[in-house]
């Protein structure tokens, strides 16, 4: 049984490639205490995936989603309008838009669930976030929203997301490794979190400026402010 499972989608669609930077990390340095599923284009794959993860504690989703659900894996052309039967035959337009959600969230009782996704944050009604208390996980860690992908008009250029995701997979890589090795509560893995974002942040600050800056910088307080752990902050991770 593997320390952390990690729930990977693949998504040819809306690159989240940068993300595998975490797997080949946690590979090297915690070998078999890291078990990471990488989802492929298929229905029972996904319900394979969420099998397997039973038998970890520690459970850390990378990849899209949102407020009230986290999306599966997604082919070159998911995004375009195609018949389910279809996208089943034809992995290029397979597109799990609900991986998981209300419906599944229970499959993670009595476990910590790390959703490194977008939203994920969220306190409403519907969110996961607020379900899994009712749903019996252990503890719920939700992010803010990560800007990762490029938008028209956004002041936010592509040389600046680059940097900022280059330093937030150096914080999480580092601050999992961390907490497991030293068998963190979710509490102070968050704190880890904080404290290495706050050396990246004093590291932009010390080096020469470039155009941008004062936006990654910007980001990367959002980054750190916004976690928030529903459930319980003590929680052992192993």
């Amino acid at each position: 049984m593997s320390k952390v499972f990690a729930i990977y989608p693949l998504d040819k669609s809306n690159s989240t490639s940068f993300l595998n930077r975490i797997h080949t990390f946690e590979t090297r340095m915690l070998k078999d205490a890291w078990h990471c599923y990488k989802v492929h284009f298929s229905d029972d794959d996904h319900q394979k995936c969420i099998a397997e993860s039973s038998d970890s504690h520690f459970v850390l989703f990378m990849g899209h989603g949102g407020e009230t659900q986290l999306h599966g894996a997604c082919g070159r052309f998911g995004e375009m309008s195609m018949n389910n039967i279809a996208a089943q035959e034809n992995s290029d337009f397979y597109d799990k838009e609900v991986f998981i959600d209300a419906g599944n969230l229970s499959s993670f009782r009595g476990k910590i669930f790390f959703c490194f996704s977008c939203n994920s944050n969220k306190n409403s009604t519907k969110s996961l976030a607020r379900l899994s208390k009712s749903c019996g996980i252990e503890s719920f860690v939700g992010f803010g929203n990560i800007p990762t992908d490029y938008i028209e008009g956004e002041t936010f250029s592509k040389r600046c997301i680059a940097i900022y995701k280059g330093k937030i997979i150096k914080i999480i890589k580092y601050s999992i490794y961390y907490a497991v090795e030293n068998s963190e509560t979710v509490d102070q893995l968050v704190r880890i979190i904080n404290l290495l974002t706050t050396k990246e942040i004093q590291k932009l600050r010390t080096q020469k400026p470039f155009h941008g800056i004062d936006a990654v910088i910007e980001q990367l307080y959002k980054f750190k402010d916004e976690i928030k752990v529903f459930g319980n902050r003590y929680s052992k991770i192993i």
